[in-house]
């Protein structure tokens, strides 16, 4: 199959390595308007089946005339221009994954399947991979009404004053700590501010201890799982985290509103981006991804639990690997015909049943491994 990769960022990077060692991909091309980004996407591959064009993705012509020969493409690019990239695939008729979820996707359903496009949005981690086991949960259970997805991806050794290192944008961060997060309560959706709870959750040594806070990372689940009692996403970090970023959004510094200073207008957030942007990419590389969902019914729980680690033989970080292989993995069953079909597809629609049982395997065969357990006891 022939691929192309849309962005050459921390995360597109691994796709597009992955995708170009996988046997049954025969080209890939990056495209990114950075000639820096896709030198060093090149130098890492060092093989033949891997090119790079630069390209920007705003162009909405010049991608959807990049996208139209390929037989699969993966966006890995930041919110602020995923909208163009999926308009553009829509405009060729592409089949592609995106990492990234905006609502704008799921309605862009009807003019996809009139191109012939095929749209599975917010394909990574979580949302993704998250999303994906808690359907899969849920069915082996015979249905629920309860369902819990908690992720992060931390510093394995923690350093003040945050105790975090970025392992994505920090537009990306700061949107999940700025924006309310959508959550089902009682069977009603409902929004809630992303520090007014915040709870300690245990993993066995040497995780330990962290805290967890709802994000509006549910995504597709808003729409595919409407019928849920409870249903959340949240967010892990290290103790004391929330509260110093909460800290900073009750002054304000994560404000839209531009403020005057000196003879430039800017806004709090984005001066936030600047200074934390860099203060967040200070720091050991070594992560580790900590993932636990759990899906409960009458019947009883069913629990995913997943702790990853950095690859040091293949210097890839953590959140690469769990976001990187799962999106790359779904890609190339979208570009093998194992995942057919038109329109904007969520991740837990388009990878059911037997192909959920393929990708824990594929990512396994990649060194990140998922434990599952079932209880079978009545709820509490």
């Amino acid at each position: 199959m022939k691929a192309a990769v849309l962005g050459s960022g921390l995360m597109g990077g691994v796709i597009a390595w992955d995708m170009a060692r996988s046997e049954g991909v025969d080209s890939v091309v990056v495209s990114d308007v950075d000639e820096e980004r896709l030198a060093a996407v090149k130098r890492r591959s060092a093989g033949k089946k891997l090119s790079v064009e630069v390209l920007d993705i705003m162009d909405r012509r010049r991608t959807a005339k990049f996208l139209k020969p390929f037989d699969v493409a993966v966006s890995a690019l930041p919110h602020g221009v995923v909208h163009s990239s999926d308009l553009a695939a829509v405009d060729a008729g592409t089949k592609m994954v995106n990492i990234a979820f905006e609502d704008e996707q799921m309605q862009l359903n009807s003019m996809a399947r009139k191109t012939g496009a095929l749209l599975i949005p917010g394909c990574g981690l979580a949302p993704g991979l998250g999303g994906i086991l808690l359907a899969h949960a849920l069915e082996a259970l015979g249905g629920g009404d309860e369902g819990h997805i908690l992720v992060g991806g931390l510093p394995q050794v923690p350093t003040p004053p945050f105790g975090y290192r970025l392992v994505f944008s920090i537009v990306g961060l700061l949107r999940e700590y700025t924006d309310d997060a959508r959550v089902f309560r009682d069977g009603k959706l409902v929004k809630v501010r992303p520090f007014s709870t915040v709870e300690t959750v245990e993993f066995p040594e040497p995780i330990g201890t962290l805290e967890a806070f709802c994000t509006d990372g549910l995504a597709s689940l808003v729409y595919t799982m409407k019928g849920m009692r409870v249903l959340d996403e949240k967010t892990l970090r290290w103790p004391g985290h929330a509260e110093k970023m909460n800290l900073l959004q009750e002054s304000g510094y994560f404000s839209k509103d531009k403020v005057k200073v000196g003879t430039v207008k800017l806004s709090p957030l984005e001066l936030s981006w600047a200074v934390l942007g860099k203060k967040l990419s200070e720091g050991d590389l070594h992560d580790v991804t900590v993932m636990r969902v759990i899906a409960r019914s009458e019947r009883g729980e069913f629990v995913y639990d997943m702790v990853d680690r950095y690859d040091d033989r293949e210097k890839v970080t953590s959140m690469g690997k769990t976001t990187g292989y799962t999106a790359s993995i779904v890609a190339q069953m979208v570009g093998s015909g194992r995942i057919r079909g038109r329109g904007t597809l969520a991740p837990e629609r388009a990878v059911e049943g037997s192909l959920v049982e393929t990708l824990l395997s594929e990512l396994e065969k990649r060194k990140v491994s998922i434990r599952a357990t079932r209880h079978r006891s009545p709820r509490a």
